[in-house]
């Protein structure tokens, strides 16, 4: 299952766009969810509308107008060791696609299977994932 959810400043373009999400769906595929478990959303929203600490917490540099904040909303129960894995290949890919490291925001939540659909109506089966 990962959801992700990318809020960006307006003006990106579908390029890059595009390239975000493969690197995201890379990412998750690496630490061992299925090929065609591919769900993201993107969210542009204008300077006014999106107000982030350029150096929050400890940065050295401040972020740039690029900055990526991303949602991942996984199973609960989801393992601690997992989601650093995801943490750390959604970074790397994302560098490899062009975005500063510094630029990447990702924050971890987690929902029942009980409290989610796919679709029909039928509650959210388990998602086999590769160790």
């Amino acid at each position: 299952m990962p959801l992700f959810t990318v809020t960006m400043r307006s003006g990106t373009t579908a390029a890059a766009k595009d390239a975000i999400s493969a690197a995201i769906h890379e990412a998750s595929v690496s630490v061992g969810y299925p090929e065609d478990d591919h769900f993201q959303r993107f969210i542009s929203l204008t300077e006014i509308d999106l107000r982030i600490s350029p150096r929050y917490p400890d940065l050295q540099k401040p972020r740039s107008e690029d900055v990526l904040m991303i949602e991942a909303l996984l199973s609960s129960g989801t393992e601690d060791a997992r989601k650093r894995s995801l943490l750390s290949a959604i970074v790397t890919r994302l560098e490899a696609a062009g975005t500063d490291p510094n630029d990447v925001m990702v924050f971890f939540g987690e929902i029942d299977r009980l409290n989610s659909s796919f679709s029909g109506g039928r509650p959210a089966l388990p998602v086999e994932v590769r160790s």
